[in-house]
C-alpha cells in the first residue's frame, strides 16, 4: 500500500479531465470579454456640434516631399491634402419667407411674419395650411438650408427640410409651418 498525500486523486483521469474544464472556462470567458470589447469598440463617440459660418472661400493645403536616394531616382509624395468650402449665409433682406399656420391659431402666422419682417426679411402674406404639422417645419428651396437653419431660433424644435413639393408657395426661398408645438 503506497501512502498518498490528502489531495491525490483518485483515479488518474481525473487530472486531465480537470485541466480540460479549465481550459475550457478560460476560452469561455476569453470569447465573453472579446465579445464585449468588439461591441463597444463599434460605438461612435459623439460631442457637441459646433456650427460657425464665414466668407465664401476655398482652401487647400499640402506638402510634398522630395527624395532622392543612391542610385538618383527622385520621388515625390504629398503627405497631406486637405480642402475646405465654407458656405456664406445670406443676408435676411436677400431671403424671401412665407408663415403659413397649421395648427388653427388665429393669427400666430400674421404674428410671426411681422417678426421676420422686422428683422429685415422680405415676407410674403401669412396662410394656413392643411394637414395639421407636428413639429413644425422650415422648408427651403435648393441653395438656402444655411438660411433656414438661421430660422431654426424662431421655432425651437422645428424640424428643418428640403421644399416637399417645389410648387408648394412659389417665390418664397424658405416656408415656415407653424405646428401642433408652436407656442408664442
Amino acid at each position: 500500500m503506497t501512502n498518498k498525500g490528502k489531495h491525490a486523486s483518485q483515479t488518474p483521469g481525473t487530472f486531465y479531465r480537470d485541466l480540460a474544464i479549465m481550459i475550457l472556462g478560460i476560452i469561455v470567458v476569453g470569447a465573453a470579454v472579446f465579445f464585449l470589447l468588439y461591441l463597444f469598440a463599434d460605438q461612435p463617440v459623439t460631442g457637441p456640434t459646433t456650427t460657425t459660418t464665414t466668407s465664401p472661400e476655398t482652401t487647400s493645403s499640402g506638402v510634398d516631399v522630395t527624395s532622392t536616394t543612391g542610385d538618383d531616382i527622385s520621388t515625390s509624395t504629398t503627405l497631406a491634402t486637405t480642402s475646405t468650402s465654407v458656405v456664406a449665409v445670406r443676408p435676411p433682406g436677400e431671403i424671401t419667407v412665407v408663415v403659413l399656420n397649421s395648427m388653427g391659431l388665429d393669427g400666430a402666422a400674421g404674428r410671426v411674419t411681422q417678426q421676420l419682417s422686422e428683422a429685415g426679411y422680405q415676407t410674403l402674406t401669412p396662410d394656413n395650411f392643411t394637414p395639421e404639422q407636428d413639429p413644425s417645419r422650415i422648408w427651403y428651396r435648393e441653395g438656402f438650408a444655411a438660411e433656414a437653419a438661421e430660422l431654426v431660433d424662431l421655432l425651437p424644435g422645428a424640424d428643418v427640410e428640403p421644399l416637399p413639393d417645389e410648387s408648394l408657395q412659389e417665390g418664397a426661398d424658405v416656408v415656415l409651418v407653424l405646428g401642433t408645438g408652436f407656442t408664442e
